[in-house]
């Protein structure tokens, strides 16, 4: 069979945190000089960068936030995800098996790690391989899901699955977690261990100062086309202001990220003389409320009244200055089956939320302003993570939208972790909110993958009105290779998931960078927005 390179899964392409030093003290000098070894001045063509949290997480093992404007320093995955299509990185090449139950990646030769270690079958088996054994990959069936992993030849490897599945390639376009390290760094059956950070990247992981900064050089050793900067510094400022502060200062050059990026953080710099910024072209990730149907949204009619009171708009405009645009469904903005939006209507409508809850038999006490039913108020606890002031803004902001209706709102705010805990629980919480964190080459597959495992609405979906037929649409999409029944099964999933008000889609949340113009003219963003690709800045001349 000819090899052929596969857009997008088959049917995909087509349809799928107080000073400005207070954290960055002792830094090296943000100077484009240098002295070499025999004390003569050289030019050394330095980027400064802000970090959010220290690099020692900076592993695929951690899918967090802030690692996203070093990751791809270091690391790369066997493909990519480019403007719609999927493209070659440490694979030339890769075919599926005409049942579609085989998957081939022909390797790129002549690259090492930053160790020195080879890349080749042998190295890329032992990273899938970890990945196979980490619960957290279990939304991504071309990692959980194969039987059997060969080297065909040195820089040949086959994975063997079961079933088809139309997104196997998909699965590993992750920038963050489907990235290659050195085999001497990996602990067989050990997926929780970091021994240190070597990867094929344009950069070397090369000096860690605890609260400081890391440093990255130029890997000299380079595969690809060799990067514009000698070396990276990324500083570590965690409080908001304090980055901003420094890059008007000048000792750093760009902020990049919704995680580091507040949108007051955003105006605040373009504000500044010789700072410009920029939007990526679309959102990658929707922020998303979700409701628990075991308590008081057990009855459809108070689950769309409460969707039909809550106004996107506002919160768009009075919580990120209408930058994030609206969102009508779970699905980023230009991704396949975006275009699936539930067949019901739930534009901002009071008049629409006071009449359900009057049917539904909720009374307004008017002395208290809450709704009543057979003497108990109609109460909801909202549960949100701790480390996202957005989030924390919106809860606040619908607590009191739906006050407006008579639905009394208790909002609690939780450490991650107890957070994690608390949402997979059937009691205790009644909405939480959960970014749809899967990015374009992963919607809608992914987040519906990861249902019945490991996600808030597994305590809700038995409850469903067409649970059994939503529950195997869940479990057939995941061996359907056929583009018409992958648009039955998802307009099935997405309809159900949104008419019953399982999920509330609020607004796609965006991803942006502001810079110094003295030292970089221009950011084109690649597909994988959340993620900074320094190869990607155009310096300024």
């Amino acid at each position: 069979m000819k090899r052929t390179k596969r857009v997008l899964g088959l049917a995909l392409a087509a349809v799928m945190c107080v000073g400005l030093l207070a954290g960055c003290g002792g830094n090296p000098s943000s100077s484009d000089t240098a002295d070499d070894a025999s004390g003569t001045e050289t030019s050394e063509k330095v980027l400064n960068i802000a970090t959010i949290g220290e690099t020692t997480t900076l592993s695929p093992l951690y899918m967090i936030a802030d690692n996203r404007p070093t990751q791809k320093l270091l690391y790369e995955g066997l493909v990519k995800y480019v403007d719609g299509e999927i493209q070659p990185v440490l694979a030339e090449d890769w075919e599926l098996s005409e049942d579609g139950t085989q998957l081939t990646f022909y390797l790129r030769q002549g690259v090492t790690f930053h160790d020195g270690e080879p890349f080749n079958a042998e190295a890329a088996i032992a990273n899938i391989e970890s990945w196979h054994i980490n619960p957290s990959f279990a939304s991504l069936p071309g990692v959980v899901n194969y039987t059997n992993i060969e080297a065909v030849d040195e820089y040949t490897i086959r994975l063997t699955y079961d079933t088809p599945y139309f997104a196997y390639i998909n699965d590993f376009c992750w920038p963050d977690v489907c990235t290659m390290i050195s085999p001497k760094l990996i602990t067989q059956g050990d997926f929780q261990t970091v021994n240190g950070y070597a990867g094929t990247g344009p950069y070397i992981y090369d000096e860690y100062v605890a609260g400081q900064y890391t440093t990255f050089v130029r890997n000299e050793n380079y595969w690809g086309e060799q990067p514009y900067y000698d070396k990276i510094v990324a500083k570590y400022i965690p409080d908001n202001a304090s980055r901003v502060q420094a890059l008007q200062t000048g000792e750093i050059d760009l902020i990049y990220g919704s995680a580091e990026l507040s949108y007051e953080d955003y105006n605040q710099a373009i504000a500044i003389d010789g700072i410009e910024g920029k939007f990526a072209p679309s959102g990658s990730t929707v922020r998303n409320i979700i409701l628990n149907f075991n308590g008081n949204l057990s009855d459809l009619s108070v689950r769309q009244a409460l969707a039909y009171a809550i106004d996107k708009e506002a919160i768009s405009e009075g919580l990120t200055y209408g930058y994030e645009p609206v969102a009508d469904t779970i699905v980023p903005d230009g991704t396949p089956y975006s275009d699936i939006c539930g067949t019901i209507d739930y534009t901002y409508n009071v008049d629409r939320a006071n009449q359900l809850l009057d049917e539904a038999g909720w009374a307004m006490n008017e002395s208290t302003g809450i709704r009543e039913k057979d003497g108990t108020p109609l109460h909801v606890v909202f549960t949100c993570p701790t480390d996202d002031s957005t989030i924390g803004s919106i809860a606040t902001l619908i607590q009191s939208q739906l006050a407006e209706v008579g639905i009394e709102v208790e909002i609690k705010s939780m450490e991650k972790m107890e957070w994690y805990a608390s949402y997979m629980e059937p009691t205790g919480w009644d909405i939480t909110a959960m970014t749809a964190g899967f990015f374009n080459y992963a919607m809608p597959q992914c987040w519906f993958s990861a249902m019945m495992a490991q996600m808030p609405e597994d305590v809700s979906i038995p409850l469903l009105d067409n649970s059994d037929e939503f529950i195997s649409a869940l479990s057939e999409f995941k061996t359907c290779n056929d583009d018409t029944r992958l648009r039955e099964l998802f307009e099935l999933l997405i309809n159900t998931d949104l008419d019953q008000v399982l999920d509330v889609p609020l607004t796609h949340q965006m991803d942006m960078i502001v810079y110094n113009t003295d030292k970089i003219a221009d950011y084109n963003f690649a597909s994988d927005y959340a993620f900074l690709d320094v190869t990607q800045i155009t310096p300024a001349e």
